[in-house]
């Protein structure tokens, strides 16, 4: 799992949350919340891409 699809299940859990939510306060708080995640998930996207890997390539020098 991506680290944008567990913002996107966190931002859903958010969202469930929200309508449970006993206090307009909590449910807006909620909601908030699920929105952070999901501009999360965006700048995930767009700062690793597709082309994410786990370590960064190996960077040849040359000597002089």
């Amino acid at each position: 799992m991506s680290d944008a699809d567990l913002f996107r299940q966190y931002a859903k859990e958010a969202m469930c949350g929200s309508a449970e939510a006993t206090t307009e306060n909590e449910k807006q708080g909620l909601l908030d919340l699920a929105c952070t995640w999901v501009q999360a998930a965006l700048a995930s996207e767009r700062v690793w891409g597709s082309s994410f890997t786990s370590q960064p390539p190996e960077v040849k020098t040359t000597s002089r």
